[in-house]
């Protein structure tokens, strides 16, 4: 494989591997509640999939799945009220 300088940079920086990383934890972008959740524990899911909806400064925000996997946990449940960065289910 031939690099580039911007390959070079992203090696430098460690961002090089990013593709590989497994994202094991989807947390809340913004504080709000936790409107509906649109998967349960053992479903499979693709990159992309709608997992809930998020409600913040009075908008419906659509929460999508990260990365191809399979639900472990769901930390919260419809009416929750979550804090910014707060896990909301595990991969």
């Amino acid at each position: 494989m031939v690099k580039d300088k911007y390959d070079e940079l992203l090696k430098s920086l460690g961002m090089d591997n990013l593709i590989s990383t497994k994202v094991a934890n989807l947390k809340a972008p913004m504080p709000g509640l936790v409107i509906n959740i649109s998967v349960e524990v053992g479903q499979t899911v693709q990159k992309g999939d709608a997992l809930l909806i998020l409600e913040a400064m009075k908008m419906e925000n659509v929460i999508k799945s990260p990365t191809d996997g399979i639900i472990k946990n769901i930390l919260v449940k419809k009416g929750d009220a979550v804090e910014k960065n707060q896990v909301l289910l595990n991969f």
